[in-house]
């Protein structure tokens, strides 16, 4: 139930904020119904809550100003008498005060929460999506795969000679080195593609909309991207890649890496330092 709503507030706009205008004239009419002896201010927040959470501080604003003023003429509409003129005034800024503390700190809270779930997504050494990250990337474009009818590539990576510059180099360099090979991947590959870290020296790619074609463009980008780099000079090491090319993703992950770590190493058995490409 709770996955539903969420899902439904953090959609389309123009449900959400037609649920919090709703929200809101309802509130009003229970509070102008009940009368002044029942308070409802706090019921107020909900609409608040919603706006402050999924929604732009602009429309969070005029939230904060819809409920204060719903209250206000729900107030006057109930008849309250008040000793002093002014007071239901300062009760209406009150509130809108109260609102607005309780927004910004939703706005804080949301906001480090999305940067915590960041980096919980990221490799921490190369700034890649980790294997976690990778998952749920995964799983996301094989549901969104069943309304088109596109062909994908996933491409397991390993590197040729990295324990060589560990050892001889020290693991300081080879963190460099996976810095730099990871910017070599995220320069090779489009906006709209996924590249992971997975672990050690071994990345992982998905390839949208492509082809055997468009794979072997692919892997010939990222060759030439990865001489450029002096990688291969500078620190001994080259890197062998494995491509399987799926008409419909697999529903598990592991079934989809490991077609394409299987080519990888038969790359490594060719002679390393190439990519072998081959229909699932």
């Amino acid at each position: 139930m709770m996955t539903k709503l969420e899902r439904m507030l953090s959609g389309r706009a123009f449900t959400r904020r037609l649920i919090i205008i709703l929200s809101i004239l309802v509130m009003g009419w229970i509070d102008l119904a009940t009368g002044y002896e029942y308070s409802f201010a706090v019921f107020y927040l909900i609409p608040v809550s919603i706006a402050a959470w999924y929604d732009t501080p602009k429309v969070t604003i005029f939230t904060i100003l819809a409920a204060g003023c719903t209250w206000l003429y729900a107030d006057f509409g109930s008849g309250h008498q008040y000793t002093q003129s002014f007071t239901p005034y300062w009760n209406a800024f009150v509130r809108l005060a109260f609102f607005s503390v309780v927004a910004v700190l939703l706005f804080k809270v949301r906001s480090n929460l999305i940067e915590m779930t960041k980096m919980a997504m990221k490799d921490s050494l190369t700034a890649l999506s980790n294997s976690r990250a990778f998952q749920m990337q995964y799983d996301d474009i094989r549901r969104k795969s069943h309304k088109s009818s596109q062909t994908f590539a996933v491409g397991v990576i390993d590197l040729d000679g990295f324990k060589k510059v560990n050892d001889s180099l020290g693991h300081t360099k080879g963190d460099d080195v996976l810095v730099e090979f990871a910017q070599v991947l995220k320069n090779s590959t489009r906006s709209s593609d996924v590249v992971a870290r997975m672990g050690g020296d071994e990345f992982i790619i998905i390839l949208k909309n492509t082809d055997a074609k468009g794979a072997e463009d692919y892997a010939m980008r990222l060759r030439r991207k990865f001489e450029e780099s002096g990688l291969k000079a500078q620190c001994g090491v080259d890197f062998s890649m494995g491509i399987s090319i799926f008409e419909h993703l697999p529903e598990n992950l592991d079934d989809a890496t490991h077609q394409a770590d299987l080519l990888m190493y038969k790359a490594k058995e060719l002679g390393k330092s190439q990519t072998t490409i081959q229909l699932a």
